[in-house]
């Protein structure tokens, strides 16, 4: 059964495939470049399940337990945007609700990776 990381990593490589393809015959193709643009493409989903997620955005709105300022934070709040959006335009949307609605519709901005993981995978995507 293929898991969340694995359909991430899928998802990335077949971004990186694009970006090398989309490359003029000729013009050297850096694995570095590929790797950040392909990272910073928009992601088909946010790859994290729909528990861990109302827990994470659970912990994110008491402010609790303070978060590393990084990728997942990032996702994090963007998920928390989203989520936020639906509760003001339809007031009495309750927070796994509106967060199911997020999660179910996709679209992330990006797929919040580090650079070390995109390089180790678009390495794969050019071999």
């Amino acid at each position: 059964m293929m898991n969340l990381v694995d359909t991430r990593n899928r998802h990335f490589l077949a971004r990186c495939r694009e970006i090398i393809l989309s490359t003029p015959l000729g013009e050297p193709v850096s694995r570095e470049k590929v790797a950040a643009e392909a990272a910073m493409s928009p992601a088909p989903a946010y790859y994290c399940t729909y528990e861990y997620a109302l827990r994470m955005l659970r912990v994110l709105r008491s402010g609790r337990i303070a978060m590393r300022n990084d990728r997942r934070r990032a996702m994090w709040e963007e998920i928390n945007a989203k989520v936020s959006r639906i509760q003001a335009v339809t007031p009495g949307t309750s927070l796994p609700t509106a967060l199911a609605h997020v999660l179910a519709a996709g679209g992330a901005s990006q797929f919040f990776i580090s650079p070390a993981t995109a390089l180790t995978l678009a390495q794969r995507a050019k071999n």
